[in-house]
């Protein structure tokens, strides 16, 4: 094991001797704050609830059990029927207290931590009329945007566009409640109240995700955890809710043509199948979308019934802005009281933005070329459903599938070959909101081909050779697509332009662009096959897996967001000249050669090395 000399780390001390008084470095990385100013002897004497990082610790813990027990009771008034039903006021109620905490949570936010300067007016109004004495004690100093940040600009703009989208759905289902007579008017209140949570929480996201919390850090650390209970709870519901509502569709669906295909077929010769075809069709238009009284789904969201498919989008928004906030909020509460190191405390923004578009050109074409094929597919999918005929149109998105992931995997190998070349880098903290949303992602497209694949095999088992051995192949080039793309993007964050070669060259950055432009095209196609039925289910064997289907369906479409969001991060930064390490190195670059600045300790004395990288 290392050993670290005492003398070294503290300096001399008369009362303790080097040869004597040596600790590992394992054990040193656990030590608290009072250690780096008490001597050892007192080591272990203070009590810990006077230790910071000790109640740092244990307020941490409250916040995380305090969130751990809101999500699970959150969860179980979603799934209960009697919480829908015959306690509909007490679950109205609970929904309204789980928005509106969350919403005096920001505001409390913005008053005291974000913006104070009001508050420190009224302060000193107070202690010019001598109501309060001590000033000093009651004013707030203004927090500073100086931190790591809690995602990159990429994703920010995504919570954006989830989260504007997410409040047109609230705002439909606003218009809703107030149009239907029947509703009650607790129906009104809920949906204002989630829309003035979404656009705050929207907001704060935007523009506060680099703050440094100076003050209230453990009113900080639990209405955090309330955010992300809350963020859960939304995700969870909206997804519950549109499970539901295609299931009941699909009942209604099936109801409705057994009772008009049995009554309207058995009377009538074979010149009237057209007129009775049309009829069923009519009915099934009035029987779907007249019910004056709707289900349960339908009942929390009406949106769902009168939209459509243009409801189902929304509702895939929703739950994409949901997971974002909940990784953002959880960040955040991870930075609470810890103050940054590298960065200046000047609490200035940045406003211009440097970009080099350089060795894009062939890749942002190709791009161009996978993006319009792809509109065109689904253009022809629109063709074959307007005809109804179903079995073109899954044939279709079988082999533009298939197309697709085979290209995407052969630009991500490509790509790892050619950026083999470039040079690694210490890994940046702030960097690991995009590993988890990206695993996130990984997760759902891994559990989707599973189920997929599963399918095709009890299909199989049970001697239905109608189903296409095509949705298997396509289920198994998708998951080694996704595989390999998360490895590459794992991989790619890490890798830097710090040799003349690469500067000069940037290798890989055109298979950068496509697969940035080709992701974005794989979101839009995979919203829109959302909206669809799903590619490579049987009715008979899909069935029972409806609830992870629908459940996993929102993740295939943050996985494509999340990994152009990763993407755009790398074509931005692994090739700029202009690099900046976390380690508080200072990093030097000019035409000739790289020189890395380091400081070594030796011995209480810091010196200066340079170091020059010359290319090989």
């Amino acid at each position: 094991m290392l050993i670290v000399d005492e003398q070294l780390k503290i300096g001399p001390d008369p009362l303790y001797s080097p040869s004597h008084h040596s600790i590992s470095m394992s054990e040193d990385i656990e030590r608290s704050d009072s250690d780096s100013i008490e001597s050892p002897t007192d080591k272990y004497r203070r009590p810990w609830i006077y230790e910071p990082r000790a109640t740092n610790f244990f307020v941490r813990l409250i916040t995380s059990l305090y969130a751990l027990i809101l999500t699970i009771i959150a969860l179980v008034v979603e799934v209960s029927p009697s919480w829908r039903k015959d306690m509909w006021i007490a679950e109205s109620v609970f929904y309204i207290a789980m928005y509106s905490g969350g919403i005096i949570f920001f505001i409390y936010c913005y008053v005291f931590i974000i913006y104070p300067t009001p508050y420190n007016f009224v302060i000193s109004m107070l202690t010019k009329y001598r109501i309060i004495k001590n000033a000093d004690h009651w004013f707030i100093m203004r927090s500073q945007h100086n931190g790591e940040g809690a995602g990159t600009l990429y994703l920010r703009l995504g919570a954006l566009f989830f989260g504007s989208v997410g409040i047109v759905l609230f705002g439909l289902e606003l218009f809703l409640c107030i149009e239907n007579k029947e509703s009650n008017k607790m129906g009104i209140v809920k949906m204002t109240v989630a829309i003035v949570f979404t656009f705050i929480q929207m907001h704060f996201i935007f523009c506060n995700s680099k703050i440094t919390v100076n003050g209230s850090q453990n009113i900080v650390a639990l209405g955090m955890m309330h955010l992300i209970s809350v963020n859960l709870w939304t995700w969870f519901r909206f997804v519950l809710a549109k499970q539901e509502a295609k299931a009941l569709k699909k009942a209604q669906l099936k109801q409705t043509f057994r009772k008009y295909f049995s009554s309207s077929f058995s009377d009538e010769d074979d010149k009237d199948d057209d007129n009775s075809a049309e009829s069923v069709l009519v009915a099934v238009i009035n029987e779907t979308t007249g019910t004056t009284t709707p289900m349960p789904a339908f009942g929390r969201l009406f949106a769902l019934e009168q939209f459509g498919d243009v409801a189902t989008f929304l509702t895939t928004c929703i739950v994409e802005y949901s997971l974002i906030g909940a990784a953002i909020m959880f960040i955040l509460w991870k930075s609470v009281g810890h103050s940054p190191t590298h960065q200046s405390t000047s609490g200035k923004r940045k406003f211009r933005m440097r970009i080099d578009c350089s060795s894009s050109s062939t890749g942002l074409f190709a791009g161009i070329i996978f993006l319009i094929g792809s509109l065109v597919s689904i253009g022809m999918y629109t063709i074959f459903e307007t005809l109804r005929n179903s079995a073109g149109a899954q044939l279709l998105f079988g082999i533009v599938d298939l197309s697709l992931f085979s290209i995407a995997l052969g630009a991500c190998i490509i790509g790892l070959f050619r950026m083999r070349l470039l040079q690694y880098r210490i890994h940046a903290h702030g960097e690991i909101i995009d590993e988890i949303l990206l695993i996130i992602g990984l997760i759902g497209e891994l559990l989707y081909c599973a189920v997929g694949i599963d399918v095709f095999i009890a299909c199989q088992r049970a001697n239905d050779f109608s189903v296409s051995a095509l949705p298997a192949i396509v289920f198994v080039v998708r998951m080694m697509q996704v595989v390999v793309q998360s490895a590459f993007i794992l991989t790619t964050s890490r890798l830097r332009c710090l040799s003349k070669y690469a500067m000069k060259h940037k290798p890989g950055k055109e298979i950068i662009t496509f697969l940035l432009v080709s992701n974005v095209t794989l979101f839009v196609f995979h919203t829109f096959e959302g909206m669809k039925s799903s590619f490579g289910f049987s009715n008979k064997a899909g069935a029972q897996y409806n609830y992870i289907i629908y459940a996993v369906g929102p993740l295939l479409v943050f996985y494509r967001f999340h990994s152009s969001a990763c993407l755009a991060e790398i074509w931005k930064h692994t090739y700029s000249i202009k690099t900046q390490e976390p380690d508080n190195h200072n990093i030097c670059l000019s035409d000739s050669n790289l020189t890395a600045i380091t400081p070594i300790s030796d011995h209480g004395k810091i010196e200066e090395q340079s170091i020059s990288l010359k290319d090989h």
